[in-house]
């Protein structure tokens, strides 16, 4: 059975039998680092090894998109709340549109990355 466990990073200078016990066990270790967590450990082997850094990385890879879009998405509201607030009656300026534009693109480039 999988199941999560946290050590920090005192805990594995020190506890290396621990560590092995865990992922022979089928553990997931998250690594903490002032109680917040840092890295995540699993159990890998030379059969699987290649393909599981392969999916993390798609994993992280999506992490990626997905805070992108939340970044972009905050400040396309951004440049519309101060086109609201200005004294253009809401019209965007023509640095707003360029900023837009340079956004659109970015995320444009960003779609075009294949894995």
């Amino acid at each position: 059975m999988s199941s999560v466990n946290f050590l920090s990073f005192r805990e594995l200078r020190t506890s290396t039998g621990k560590l092995e016990e865990l992922l022979a066990n089928d553990s997931k270790i998250i690594v903490t680092g002032n109680g917040k967590p840092k890295a995540l450990m699993i159990q890998i082997n030379e059969m699987n090894f290649e393909d599981t850094i392969a999916r993390v990385n798609l994993v992280k890879l999506e992490q990626a998109r997905r805070e992108k879009k939340i970044n972009l998405a905050a400040t396309v509201k951004k440049i519309l709340a101060e086109a609201a607030l200005s004294e253009s009656d809401g019209a965007l300026s023509d640095a707003d549109w360029d900023e837009m534009a340079n956004l659109r693109s970015q995320t444009n480039l960003h779609r075009e990355v294949k894995i």
